[in-house]
């Protein structure tokens, strides 16, 4: 039952009710009243409104007071339920799509997130790929690298080696020609050691050797005319251990020249070895120069082969210098080494090689007869020379073979003898280059 008019109210519902504009849901519009409808996402409970519509405008036409009777319609309608259930449903579909649009929304923020999460490990795979590629282009360029250095060090280390063997045979033909000279010298050495020992026990008080006393000799130095050819194959001047056949210390060295085995029967030659013996005889009485006898005490206190000497440059330039000049430039600038290291080898023909010998020298690079062949190592050929050669060449070999026992300590006679005796030789070196014979060995 709806209250009745009278009926008493709250004074804040008396307030509500006595301004129509201020009722919930409510609207005046020309004189009728209205229920406006409710919204919700765009529902409108159609049924519900056009009722309350409905009701109020009858109410407000057979009354004078339309507030009051709407007011009291409102009352009895909403003590019917009417009004609670429209908003209850209203209520309902509020609620329904607010959950509805929060399950959207979660699951929209979910599927973001899944594909915010499944972008930022697509970037980060990538990143990972773009480092292993780079990864794998440095590896790349380090094997890439490290082969080409192996490579490299293989090929050096071959070429290492192979120069290593290389210097090794080298070396071990080096030493062995270097033995075989050592073994050559030893026997030079001990062969003059031996012929120097045999000059020196053959000469006794009673039976003194000439050779080491050539004063002996004077005595017989005016042959009587049944003897003076004999005389003239007789030394008549004393002799250096180094002109006893032992030039070089060698069994082939070259015999003695057949010219001078010869000159006994020419008045020339005669006259020649005369003019030796007396200048040998009267050695005593030679003057020699000053400055060239200085020069020489000087180099004996301290003897050696230096050609920085001043004794020894001076014999270099004004006797072996000049004599070892031949016109064949080549071959005899190797036999001036040659002849300082004691590396020539000397022949004589044989008679039956002499008709098959060639008829020009080598050195001289001129038609001679050649009656020698020299070389200056094992290892070389042969080169035909002339009686003229073969004596410039053997007589520097004597000088220097006598100034190396000099040197070693082998001759024992005083300054002075020693001096007489290298003058002797330079003269030999002199007329060997003049082309004259030199004396008898």
């Amino acid at each position: 039952m709806s209250p009745p008019l009278g009926s008493q109210h709250s004074p804040e519902q008396s307030k509500k009710l006595s301004s129509p504009l201020q009722i919930n849901g409510f609207k005046q519009l020309n004189g009728h009243v209205a229920i406006e409808p409710y919204k919700m996402n765009g529902f409108v409970p159609e049924d519900s409104n056009n009722r309350l519509n409905e009701l109020l405008n009858s109410v407000v036409e057979k009354t004078d007071s339309p507030t009051i009777l709407l007011t009291r319609k409102i009352e009895e309608h909403e003590s019917n339920g009417h009004v609670d259930n429209v908003n209850a449903e209203v209520n309902g579909h509020h609620q329904q799509n607010g959950v509805d649009e929060e399950e959207n929304l979660n699951e929209d923020l979910a599927k973001d997130k899944s594909i915010a999460r499944l972008e930022s490990l697509l970037i980060a795979t990538k990143q990972e790929l773009q480092l292993r590629d780079e990864e794998v282009s440095r590896l790349s360029r380090i094997r890439t690298d490290v082969e080409s250095e192996v490579l490299d060090l293989t090929a050096s280390l071959f070429q290492e080696a192979h120069n290593m063997v290389q210097d090794a045979n080298k070396a071990r033909a080096q030493a062995e020609k270097a033995l075989k000279e050592s073994q050559m010298k030893v026997e030079v050495l001990q062969a003059e050691v031996a012929a120097l020992k045999t000059l020196v026990i053959t000469s006794t008080p009673s039976k003194p050797n000439p050779h080491l006393h050539p004063q002996l000799q004077q005595s017989d130095s005016t042959p009587s005319s049944s003897s003076s050819g004999m005389n003239l194959f007789t030394r008549k001047h004393r002799r250096s251990p180094s002109h006893f056949n032992l030039k070089y210390g060698r069994e082939n060295s070259p015999p003695d020249s057949p010219v001078k085995e010869q000159r006994g029967g020419s008045p020339a030659h005669t006259g020649y070895a005369q003019l030796q013996q007396e200048d040998l005889a009267t050695k005593d009485e030679i003057e020699f120069d000053p400055v060239v006898h200085k020069e020489f005490l000087q180099w004996k206190e301290s003897p050696s082969l230096d050609r920085t000497n001043a004794f020894l440059s001076r014999i270099y330039r004004e006797d072996i210098d000049l004599c070892l000049n031949f016109s064949n430039v080549d071959l005899g600038s190797r036999v001036y080494e040659a002849v300082q290291s004691g590396t020539v080898f000397i022949e004589a023909a044989t008679e039956k090689s002499k008709s098959t010998f060639p008829k020009k020298c080598a050195l001289l690079d001129a038609q001679r007869i050649c009656n020698y062949r020299l070389r200056l190592s094992e290892e070389e050929q042969w080169h035909p020379i002339s009686q003229m050669c073969r004596n410039r060449i053997t007589a520097v070999c004597d000088f220097l073979n006598y100034l190396r026992y000099i040197e070693r300590g082998l001759v024992k006679s005083s300054a002075h003898d020693m001096y007489c005796e290298l003058v002797r030789l330079r003269k030999e070196i002199v007329l060997a280059r003049l082309g004259l014979p030199i004396s008898k060995d």
